[in-house]
């Protein structure tokens, strides 16, 4: 079915993981979507190409880049455990969001939550900190949205 090839693509491009795990054993495929025989060639393919290491990068960078740019402090004091962070983020928010603002803001939600957070006292200031002007900023752009 098109339309779960089409999510198939997207989430091999999106999972680093589920892109490895194709290309060490197809059948993972087979459990997740509905797909004809063309469909599941082409996935292999895109999944065992040697480009996909950078498209997953690409994805990856362009899902980091609404946080680097919004809460640079809280990022820099998740220090050594921001890589870990993101992938678990990520993992729970499997889809970015277009507005930076709002994939900011549901960063902090998440971020919140997370004792790693609430336990050291640099993220949590830093959190704070940030997260009220992304707020403030989410306000301002979702009222001139409306107002145009």
């Amino acid at each position: 079915m098109l339309s779960d090839f089409q999510q198939a693509m997207a989430d091999i491009v999106a999972s680093p993981a589920l892109c490895n795990a194709v290309r060490e054993d197809a059948a993972v495929l087979d459990g997740r979507y509905a797909l004809d025989e063309r469909e599941r060639r082409r996935l292999i393919a895109l999944a065992r190409d040697r480009g996909m290491q950078a498209a997953c990068t690409v994805y990856r960078m362009n899902r980091i880049t609404p946080l680097a740019i919004n809460l640079r402090a809280t990022l820099h004091a998740l220090g050594e455990r921001l890589p870990g962070m993101v992938t678990l983020y990520w993992q729970a928010h499997p889809r970015g969001h277009t507005h930076f603002y709002i994939e900011a803001d549901r960063f902090c939600r998440w971020l919140s939550e997370r004792p790693e957070a609430r336990d050291d006292e640099d993220v949590a200031a830093a959190l704070a900190d940030e997260w009220s002007s992304v707020c403030a900023a989410l306000e301002a752009s979702l009222a001139d949205a409306s107002a145009d």
